[in-house]
């Protein structure tokens, strides 16, 4: 059985091993007895209608059991590199992060002639390319609070007369980067809105203000059409209305409600239409923000308070 995978990520030097689901995946993968490949997006390429890679194998000297850091260096690479056949590996896990630009698109297009050689890509190139995080929620009109997607300026100023405070927020972007709350009262509402467009030549997403952010966002994950039953508070810092962990927002894993459930089930069928192996829902009170499939986060803290291993589910399932 072929037992070679490759995870296209940053580099590993980057990550913060404390909290990063890359890392995590990859120690699993290595003690589920697969072969680890790691590649940057800018070592895959393609040769007419081939697909390849130069990939760089390593070996995994942390385990998941333990403290993430306390293995030092956590992994060794081999000092050969290979440039393989993406047709050679079992599976291939797109974990860089988004911006989603150009690149990333192009990135996509090779991905896909790999699919059409027979190889399994997590989450597959097509909704990669398609799905977008923040867009993809208006397939939920019932799950939302009021939205609207332009870069028009009258529409912006009659969203916001309609709806008060207000949220704005690019969507090529991750981490609560380029996030700001806005009314028609703040004197910096024009400049934030004209910043955020680029002056109106730059699409944005406009949200009526979810008054629950204050008490955090909930990440709920779904592996294979399953919603796992614990999720992760993202809990913003005082005078915030981010939670992202990675603009300092606090963690806490708590089960999920009846009421959680209800929701991330919906959009669980819509994953499985469009055969999306895993991804991470962010709710906030009891509306969906967003559809996260590029590079899902929050796991390590799920496995860490309750044993649970999504990444195992979502390995097990190539």
């Amino acid at each position: 059985m072929n037992k070679k995978l490759l995870f296209i990520c940053d580099p590993l030097v980057s990550f913060k091993v404390a909290t990063d689901t890359t890392y995590l995946m990859l120690v699993t993968a290595a003690e589920m007895g697969f072969e680890v490949f790691v590649a940057l997006p800018n070592e895959v390429y393609s040769e007419s209608n081939q697909a390849k890679v130069i990939a760089h194998k390593i070996k995994l000297l942390a385990t998941n059991k333990d403290t993430p850091g306390s293995v030092l260096p956590w992994y060794l690479e081999d000092a050969n590199t290979s440039t393989l056949n993406l047709s050679e590996f079992r599976a291939i896990f797109v974990r860089n992060d988004p911006p989603f630009n150009m690149e990333y698109y192009y990135l996509t297009q090779i991905l896909f002639i790999a699919e059409q050689n027979g190889v399994n890509v997590v989450n597959n190139s097509h909704s990669l390319r398609n799905f977008n995080e923040k867009l993809s929620i208006l397939n939920f009109p019932n799950l939302i609070t009021p939205t609207t997607v332009t870069k028009n300026k009258q529409v912006i100023y009659d969203f916001l007369d309609k709806h008060g405070e207000c949220v704005i927020k690019p969507l090529d972007l991750m981490a609560g980067r380029g996030v700001f709350k806005i009314s028609p009262k703040d004197v910096n509402c024009g400049a934030i809105i004209e910043g955020s467009t680029e002056y109106y030549s730059q699409t944005v997403m406009l949200q009526k203000f979810i008054p629950e952010v204050i008490k955090g966002d909930r990440r709920i994950f779904i592996v294979n059409g399953q919603v796992i039953e614990h999720c992760l508070y993202r809990i913003p810092q005082e005078n915030q209305i981010r939670g992202n962990i990675a603009a300092g927002g606090r963690g806490e894993v708590h089960p999920l409600t009846p009421e959680d459930f209800k929701l991330a089930n919906e959009v669980a069928l819509l994953l499985k239409d469009h055969e999306i192996v895993w991804a991470g829902i962010d709710v906030i009170g009891n509306k969906l923000t967003e559809i996260n499939i590029t590079s899902p986060t929050g796991t390590r803290q799920i496995l860490t308070h309750t044993g649970i291993n999504i990444l195992q589910m979502v390995l097990e399932s190539v």
